[in-house]
This record gives C-alpha cells, structure tokens and sequence, in this order.
C-alpha cells in the first residue's frame, strides 16, 4: 500500500484542515489523513464556518483543482496566523510555486512538488506567524499564473449561496440579500447573486440599492484554469466516452487526460459544468443532446465534423471553444451581471492596430483584413509609408470604425513609423498587422481571448500557414506547417503581434531598424523576463511573393520537409479563415 500523500510533510499541529463540501473528490481524498503520523488534523467544511477560528499551527487547504481553489477562497475566514500554510490540489497535473508577497513574514521553506499518485502539494513555512487566511486567499490568485485577475468594475455579493467559478477570493458571503445595504458596508457590491431575493435598502456609496440575481443562469467556468493551452493536434486514442478517463466531475487532471483521444464523447445526463470544462479548453466533443448552454455554443456542439482529418477536428475545437469563452467564461458572466445592473464593466479591451505599409496596390486589401474583424473593439492606426493615401477612399473601407492616417517619409525607419504609430494609437492594447497577409474575421478577437486566459504579456499567432505565389516554374502553393500552437513560446508572426503600450514603452518602444523589427521586440520582452504566448494559426495566413518582405527569406524555407505537414495546389485557407472570395489571390481583387 502506497504511503499517505502527506506523510512526509512536516506541520507544526494542531492542524486545521479546510475542504469545500462540495468537493467531493477532495473530500474522499482525505480518507487516512488522521493516520498520518505527526499531522493532527482537524478537518472542517467549509460550510461550518461562520467566524474566525484561530490557535492552529499550520493550515491545509485542500481542493480537487486549481478552479476549486479559487472557487472556495471566498469563504475562507479569519484564521489567525499560522507558521505554516499549505495547499494540495489533489486532482491537478502539474505543481505550481508560490510568489511570497513582499509584507509577509520570512519565508523560511517553499516546496512545491506531486503529492505522491495524488495531486500536487504546495507548502509554505514562515520564521514567525503569518495571516494564514490572506495566504490562502493569495494562493489561490497565484495559482492561475500572472495575469488579469481583476473584476474589472463589477463588485459582486453572494446571498446564501457560494460564490461563482473565478476569483472572487474578497467577495461578500451574505447570509440574506438585505446585509448589501447596510449603511456601514464601506465597499458596497453593485449586484447580489442570491438563491432568493429580498428588500435591500438604498446605499449611499453608489446612491442605488444593490441589483438582486436570482437567475444568473449556468455557472461561468474559469477560464484562467480550463482553457486551450495544451491544445494537441494529433491524437494517441479514439474517441472515448467521459465515463472512461473520469470518476467524477471533470478537472484538471480529465482534461490532461482528454487531450491523448481524439475526441471525447458526452451523453444528455453530462452535467453542464464538465462539457463547460472541456467545451473552452479545446477538447473535441461529440454530444448527444445539449443542456443549459449558450445557442451559440450549442449550434457549434451540433455542427457535423470529420474528426479523423487534423484540420477540421481543429477547427470544430476552436469554434466550440470560442463560443464557450463568448458565452460561459467569468468575463461573459460578469458582463452579463454589468449590463443588468447598469454598472461599468471591463471586458476585452478595445484595440488599437497598427498598419504600416509602403504598398499603395495592398492598401485596399489591408482595410479589408481590419474592416472585416468582429467581437472586438478596433481602432486603426493607419502609417503610409513614402505615399499619400486617399483618405476618403480609407473612411468609405472602415465604415464606423474610428482610425487615423500618419503619413511617413520612404526614408524614415520602419521601427520609427511604428514607434510613431504606437505613441498615436488611443487603446492601451496594440497590435502590428502586416499589409499583405490574410486576417479571419475572429482574429483579433481570438488573440484578445488567448491574452484573457493565458495571461501573457505578449501574445500572437503562428505564420503556421502560408501562400506562395507561382511563377513561371512553380504554381503557387498552400503550405502548412508544423508549428506547435497553444503553447508559451518564444517566437510568433510578426504581423499578429498584440501588446500592452505599457510593455512596448518600457522596452524603448520599437527598435530604430529598416527590418526585423518583429525579432527585436520579441527579444526584449524576453530579456524583461516577459511571457509570449502562441495561440492557434488558423486565423492567419503569411503571404510570400518574391519581394516587398522586410523579413527576407527563400520561399524553399518554406517547404522543408522536416517542417511541412501538409501542402495542397493553389490557395487553400482553413475555413476558419472565412475568406472573401475578392481577397483571393487566384481570382477576385488581388
């Protein structure tokens, strides 16, 4: 018999040990702790906790997955301090470290590794007491890694019943709707999600009473846990029934699990939140019948797909997960509870895209790429570089969307154009396109969504896919390649570049070079330490025509066979792509 995950954990006793109710895989996985030898336990749901408990010597939290974690630290009271506070995830894959804040007491011991066959464990030892409620609370921030974990405006309350998937670690736990409006509330919520509703008196912070929810609808799943990083494009496995890689709710350790089968089929008693799991972290599912989800999500379960070809079972992965993220995610969630109650919400931030070109016969086409964009807020930065592009012709392209027109000398450095551009752009999120490339309709909207669940500082897709135009020797070619995507990497395509300004001007903006401007930011957001993640290629397509490329390179690159996992005739895009039949290059406008 295998040794008790914890048995070789030194905590200082008596030892409080905190579970979710709910949780019912944590639950049965604390069977033998009191067996364990110099633990003393005290185990205590949460659900029985209503006020500080203090005088322990270590503190143990303990959840299926990180999303569990997260879920419960709202809930987690006054604890007192403790020398010791650990957390042992009992169904998640991979260890994670904790970042000690900088007002805590010493951290004298930081182990972070598998608890044995069970999960992973984190453990933190301090010189002298520590709040162990705050450490708890800053666990389960750190544990989704860096990133945007704000409420982004919306302050919310629980009324008798647990908070929603997310962080929400500093919500309000109400017994009753009507403690919202105590006068003495120096931080009141803008909405109150409750089992029941009630009278909530008016406050005189926000001027209002507190929006009463009864009906949220299906619970958000968290996307800064179960999202598609990971994404595999081949399989080792069929298609599988849930039943067989799961004994209980999906979690973390279903969905590593998941991403060896090629698909992963659900029945109609499938609880909504394991297809919500699956459905946003890219796992191909088969569902017989659709319960409480978006219609939009539902029209993208039912869609026919041919898993056994890579393409299309990527791009049914990709449509499904989209529309969850649109639908289901904590931010659509959250949305959805701004709108209904009025209050400022931040959701995807607006864009603003920055356009260099020195090409006037791919001006048209290049407004075509932006104009065509959906599901995000856009602004263009239009720099004409060594021409004077017709201004008006520009507005009648781009409709309603807001923009600007910089004209640039031919002489004047391309990372200067760019540089300038930057500094004009009005969105704190900026992101360089190329002229000549193809863009799908989703493509910002899609490097917004990878920015939001990966929490990186620079995000962008793979020049995964690119046309070669012919000539009088070779007819022209659609190559794909084996780029790896959904994954942190070091490198992405120069012209799905999507930046914070805060970055770009703390790097000196872009670098003052004719070419390789892409390779010189890219280089300094690593030596900051920065993270770049690398979403899926197929909203994107790299066009090489002989000459005009800053980036200079022989198109028989292009088509190394150690690279190239596919190459048809012709143009031959994703269908996620949704290509214009004028923008293609084998008939139409180009």
């Amino acid at each position: 018999m295998s040794p008790h995950p914890l048995h070789d954990v030194r905590m200082p006793g008596p030892t409080l040990v905190l579970v979710d109710d709910a949780d019912r895989l944590a639950i049965q996985a604390l069977h033998g702790i009191e067996d364990v030898p110099g633990l003393e336990p005290t185990i205590v749901p949460l659900s029985s906790l209503d006020g500080p408990r203090k005088g322990w010597g270590s503190v143990l939290v303990v959840a299926a997955d990180r999303a569990r974690l997260r879920r419960m630290a709202s809930a987690v009271p006054l604890l007192g301090q403790c020398k010791v506070v650990a957390c042992w995830l009992t169904d998640a894959p991979v260890p994670w470290v904790l970042v000690p804040r900088p007002e805590w007491p010493r951290l004298v011991h930081l182990a972070a590794r598998e608890a044995g066959d069970r999960g992973v464990l984190t453990v933190a030892r301090f010189a002298s007491g520590a709040r162990a409620q705050l450490v708890v609370m800053e666990m389960a921030r750190q544990v989704a890694g860096p990133g945007d974990t704000t409420h982004g405006g919306l302050v919310v309350a629980y009324a008798g019943r647990p908070a929603a998937p997310g962080l929400d670690a500093r919500s309000v736990l109400l017994p009753d709707v009507s403690g919202a409006g105590e006068a003495e509330r120096d931080v009141p919520p803008d909405v109150v999600v409750a089992r029941r509703g009630g009278e909530i008196a008016d406050h005189h912070v926000i001027d209002r009473a507190p929006t009463v929810v009864t009906d949220p609808g299906p619970e958000p799943v968290d996307e800064r846990v179960y999202n598609p990083v990971g994404f595999r494009k081949d399989w080792d496995h069929p298609v599988v029934e849930l039943s067989r890689i799961s004994r209980g709710p999906v979690t973390e350790d279903v969905v590593a699990a998941a991403r060896a089968f090629q698909g992963v089929r659900l029945d109609a008693h499938t609880p909504t939140a394991d297809l919500l799991a699956l459905a946003i972290s890219g796992v191909p599912v088969v569902t017989e019948g659709v319960l409480d989800v978006a219609p939009a999500l539902a029209a993208a379960l039912d869609a026919a797909v041919d898993l056994d070809d890579p393409l299309r079972r990527e791009e049914h992965s990709l449509a499904v997960r989209r529309a969850a993220f649109d639908h289901h995610s904590t931010l659509a969630w959250r949305s959805a509870l701004a709108d209904r109650s009025g209050t400022r919400h931040v959701g995807l931030p607006p864009v603003s895209v920055l356009l260099s070109t020195r090409r006037p016969d791919m001006l048209d086409f290049a407004l075509r790429q932006v104009a065509r964009q959906r599901g995000a807020e856009i602004e263009l930065v239009l720099a004409a570089h060594g021409f004077e592009p017709d201004r008006d012709a520009v507005r009648r392209a781009l409709g309603d969307r807001p923009h600007q027109v910089l004209g640039f000398e031919q002489s004047t450095f391309f990372g200067d154009v760019l540089t300038t551009a930057a500094r004009a752009a009005s969105s704190e999120v900026l992101l360089k396109m190329d002229d000549d490339d193809w863009y799908a309709p989703d493509a910002v909207h899609d490097l917004l969504m990878a920015r939001r669940f990966s929490g990186a500082d620079v995000v962008g897709m793979p020049s995964e896919f690119v046309y070669l135009h012919g000539n009088d020797s070779r007819e022209a070619l659609t190559v794909r390649r084996r780029h790896p995507s959904e994954v942190f990497a070091r490198f992405i395509a120069g012209g799905t570049i999507l930046v914070d300004r805060g970055l770009l001007r703390s790097l000196g903006d872009f670098r003052r070079v004719r070419r390789f401007v892409d390779a010189q930011l890219l280089a300094g957001v690593e030596a900051a330490g920065g993270r770049i993640y690398r979403t899926h290629g197929l909203g994107y397509i790299l066009r090489r025509t002989g000459d005009g490329h800053t980036w200079v390179r022989d198109d028989e690159e292009f088509r190394r066979p150690d690279i190239v996992a596919s190459e048809w005739s012709g143009f031959q895009p994703s269908l996620a792509l949704e290509v214009d039949p004028i923008d293609r290059p084998d008939g139409g406008g180009q």
